[in-house]
């Protein structure tokens, strides 16, 4: 499966709205190591694609369907990442600074350590995610969901519209010993770590 040509495809595909080109919808391919700047993926589909160690800055990722996936210290700042859907898919160690990531759905994905400072987290679906020691310094998470989050040793410094997150509980304190917090306790302790 060779990657140029499936951009190539899809970059005449969503500039012809559809009438060229081909859409990129593949499952189980490995592309470690790629280097794919300043494309436009719109509404790409990858089921259970590995981009481990790839360079993926600056892409236009929007409506993309990324299920079980691999970012492994991938770098992907600096994308639109708007209506994405990040399901259970792995994105360790990733750096994913400045994104846009609006209404984006990171359900029960792991992003533990990755770097999301000053990303537009608006809206996005954090549901059972891994976000221990991740860096959230500066991001916007109003009207965000994290429920059942993992928020161990997690970095919400400056964090904006904290206090319009939704969250029956988290999950707060070390993997060792795990605190739940619930209800108006999670905003509290979300204002507290933002340093509101």
């Amino acid at each position: 499966m060779e990657l140029n040509t499936l951009l190539e495809g899809h970059q005449k595909w969503v500039d012809s709205n559809g009438l060229m080109g081909k859409k990129i919808e593949i499952e189980k391919a490995v592309f470690n190591k790629c280097t794919i700047n300043n494309k436009k993926l719109c509404s790409a589909h990858m089921v259970e694609v590995s981009f481990d160690y790839c360079n993926l800055k600056n892409n236009d990722m929007y409506a993309c369907y990324f299920l079980s996936s691999s970012f492994f210290k991938a770098d992907l700042s600096e994308s639109i990442l708007s209506k994405a859907v990040f399901d259970y898919a792995s994105l360790r160690y990733s750096n994913m600074k400045c994104c846009i990531a609006i209404k984006t759905s990171f359900d029960c994905a792991d992003i533990s350590n990755s770097d999301l400072s000053g990303s537009d987290l608006r809206g996005a679906i954090l549901r059972g995610a891994d976000l221990s020691n991740a860096n959230l310094q500066n991001v916007d998470l109003t009207s965000a969901v994290l429920s059942r989050a993992l928020l161990f040793g997690t970095n919400f410094r400056g964090a904006k519209g904290v206090e319009q997150v939704y969250s029956n509980y988290v999950f707060v304190g070390t993997k060792d010993e795990p605190v739940r917090l619930e209800g108006d306790d999670v905003v509290r302790w979300l204002i507290e770590k933002a340093g509101l």
